[in-house]
């Protein structure tokens, strides 16, 4: 399987393709200098897929272009080899390595105890410890305010919540926008199915085409990643709305996205590597919500004039709720 690296030299950046290898692994990297930070991302989905896995690629770029820390990348979708993979990366002497997925937490822990000078952190889990840290994005306090806004625009609903796979951190996602649409109306129906898949997007189609043509589904959200090109589709020729997840999708579909959940992945990067910098680095959860900013909501600016009255107020004043924990997102209360 060819594995892509990005790879810093001099004031640049290249791109050069990996070894052939059949348990996946990285390229050789280029020789750093003595005591630079060397970042590495392991990511189960292609950096192309609109949403989880290339935001975290786009943040590594932005990394690496803000800081001058060496990046590298290895698209590793395979259980089988998520420990050599990151045995590679450790091998190498790099500071960090990024496992992008809560999939990851495992085959971390057992590697992470043979390398202690390598610090390993998987993102979206809260399960930390043995050595590996965990960056928690509480997506969901933002797609609460998503079904807020969903109810808003659509007071009768109903609403459709599409998933890729059955992930704790993705039904927490679906069930929070439940809970904020509930919020603006107790009774307010919503109905869940997942694709399962990633990158399927003709079945993310026909699973959004079903809730339309089914359910009378007026408004959906996705937590899909690829897939989602599929729902925003349907979305766009049954003229329902559908909102985006874990990067800015308002443009992806113009007229049918209203907001996108989104996760600030270079701010969550730099906070870890300032705990590695400061010597404080703790195989600890690391917290991204919207009270560190690390999570927030991007409103689609072509809706500007499209919202009902006080809808942004309400928006604005359940964020505020959130942020100061007196709303249980999860809890619906």
């Amino acid at each position: 399987m060819t594995r892509v690296a990005l790879v810093m030299l001099g004031l640049g950046l290249a791109f050069a393709s990996g070894c052939e290898k059949s348990g996946g692994g990285a390229a050789s990297p280029t020789s750093g200098p003595a005591g630079k930070l060397r970042v590495a991302l392991l990511h189960p989905g292609r950096e192309t897929d609109g949403g989880w896995n290339q935001l975290a690629y786009q943040a590594l770029v932005k990394l690496h272009e803000t800081t001058g820390v060496e990046v590298r990348h290895t698209f590793s979708p395979s259980s089988a080899t998520f420990k050599s993979d990151m045995r590679d990366y450790a091998q190498q002497g790099y500071t960090l390595v990024i496992c992008h997925g809560s999939e990851y937490v495992k085959a971390a822990r057992e590697v992470a105890a043979a390398f202690p000078a390598t610090k390993f952190v998987v993102t979206g889990s809260a399960d930390a410890g043995a050595g590996v840290a965990t960056i928690d994005f509480r997506l969901w306090e933002a797609t609460y305010l998503c079904g807020l806004l969903g109810a808003k625009l659509v007071p009768a609903g109903p609403a459709g919540l599409i998933g890729g796979q059955d992930f704790t951190t993705v039904r927490n996602t679906m069930n929070a926008f439940a809970n904020g649409a509930k919020s603006v109306a107790s009774g307010y129906v919503t109905y869940s199915q997942f694709v399962g898949s990633w990158d399927d997007v003709a079945a993310a189609q026909q699973t959004a085409r079903s809730l339309i043509e089914t359910r009378g589904v007026k408004v959906i959200f996705q937590n899909c990643d690829a897939a989602a090109q599929g729902i925003f589709q349907a979305a766009a020729g049954a003229k329902v709305f559908a909102f985006g997840a874990n990067s800015d999708q308002n443009a992806m579909s113009p007229g049918v996205v209203p907001a996108s959940a989104v996760i600030d992945m270079e701010k969550a990067y730099e906070l870890v590597l300032k705990s590695i910098e400061a010597g404080k680095f703790e195989a600890k959860a690391y917290v991204g919500d919207l009270k560190s900013g690390i999570i927030d909501v991007v409103l689609n600016p072509d809706f500007a004039q499209r919202w009902p009255q006080r809808a942004l107020h309400d928006f604005e004043a359940a964020k505020a709720g959130i942020i100061a924990g007196k709303i249980d997102v999860l809890a619906g209360r």
